[in-house]
């Protein structure tokens, strides 16, 4: 009889502590699936449509970071080395020049394209 009260009592033990180890890991997991429900709702909030770097609009140079553009009030130089002024000139590492022109966009590699969507929210 004391043994089937010891067995018992063992098992009942550890059923518990195994009961008490499984919440633990549902709560755990329930925090990291929230962080990624939240890290994915701050991602949405920025517009990604156009790569950071710079770009000419409405015949102004703009630089784009996180989907905002703002005025480039100040050079910006590229990964490549190729140097941006705020007037729109481009000076590459060779010493070349080029102006850009309306819709071209530098990004921060340095590859240029013309974005045919230029429509952007503008950061004043």
């Amino acid at each position: 009889m004391k043994k089937l009260i010891l067995v018992s009592a063992a098992i009942l033990f550890s059923i518990g502590s195994f009961a008490q180890a499984d919440t633990t890991k549902r709560k755990m997991d329930h925090d990291k699936k929230t962080n990624k429900v939240e890290n994915s709702m701050n991602h949405r909030t920025t517009d990604k449509s156009h790569p950071d770097g710079v770009m000419m609009h409405d015949g102004k140079m703009m630089m784009v970071k996180n989907g905002k553009m703002t005025m480039l009030d100040k050079d910006m130089t590229m990964d490549n080395g190729t140097k941006v002024m705020s007037n729109g000139t481009c000076v590459k590492k060779d010493g070349s020049k080029m102006m850009m022109k309306e819709g071209e966009h530098m990004d921060m590699s340095g590859k240029m394209n013309h974005m045919k969507d230029s429509k952007m929210k503008r950061d004043r």
